[in-house]
């Protein structure tokens, strides 16, 4: 009856799934935005592909396309994060953090949890419609367009997996020192150019649902997208007082765009 009651309202029941991995937060907020995000994001991916055959609704390569991207988003994401806590190099920050979340009552906490499970939760839906029956009579347009998203998350995903393993590289080899070699020679921060364009492609994974669904389903993408942008923009200005006297450091922020590399 549980499990009935559980695919019946699914997506719904997402959000007891992404709150308990979110949670983690109560003890330190970064497992709520990395370990907590990753674990959601590949938990998904599996629930979603769990309820279809359930149902007894055949996947389509794009439907496990789609969950695909999602489960290798969360298991990159959840591993690199999980090393890079380890790493000596970035003990001071993840001290600095655990400063920040012991100062923090249990009410501000819970809201974080809350907040952060509720839009994973969300990232439910464009699996759902993905992996839907509809995809498969929709126009061949719609899934022309499916299928790049697919191309630009997967794009995506890659970027930013490059950007992230290059920067824990070189801090490991100087902590203080900025970043702005490789990847980061094109974009001041192509880790979260990589991580913008993933969530831009899932914004086409329900490109075959209805146009209330696909406003739904682009709702917790374009929110982490903005997100992303804002980010960047907060450590531009952080890295131009902390680096302001590092060699080359000036010229760089000056011919660097922030996001989208200039290849002309």
């Amino acid at each position: 009856m549980v499990l009935g009651a559980a695919v019946q309202l699914w997506p719904a029941t997402s959000w007891p799934v992404t709150f308990v991995a979110c949670s983690g937060g109560f003890s330190n907020i970064l497992y709520t935005f990395g370990v907590g995000y990753g674990v959601s994001m590949t938990a998904n991916a599996g629930l979603t592909v769990a309820m279809a055959r359930y149902r007894g609704v055949p996947l389509t390569p794009f439907g496990l396309a789609c969950c695909g991207l999602y489960a290798a988003y969360g298991v990159r994401l959840t591993t690199f994060l999980l090393r890079r806590q380890s790493d000596e190099s970035y003990a001071k920050k993840f001290h600095e953090v655990q400063l920040k979340t012991d100062n923090m009552g249990l009410g501000t906490r819970f809201a974080l949890v809350f907040g952060v499970s509720l839009s994973q939760a969300l990232y439910a839906l464009p699996l759902t419609v993905a992996t839907s029956p509809a995809i498969v009579t929709a126009r061949p347009a719609l899934k022309a367009l499916g299928w790049a998203g697919v191309g630009v998350a997967a794009l995506g995903l890659v970027v930013e997996h490059l950007a992230d393993e290059q920067k824990l590289a070189a801090k490991q080899r100087d902590n203080r020192a900025p970043v702005m070699d490789g990847l980061y020679s094109y974009s001041k921060h192509p880790n979260y150019l990589g991580e913008m364009l993933f969530h831009c492609g899932v914004c086409c994974f329900a490109v075959s649902g209805t146009p209330l669904q696909l406003i739904a389903c682009s709702a917790a993408p374009l929110f982490m997208a903005s997100v992303m942008v804002n980010s960047a923009r907060r450590l531009d200005r952080e890295g131009d007082h902390k680096h302001a006297q590092a060699d080359g450091y000036k010229e760089w922020a000056e011919n660097t765009p922030t996001l989208m590399p200039r290849f002309w």
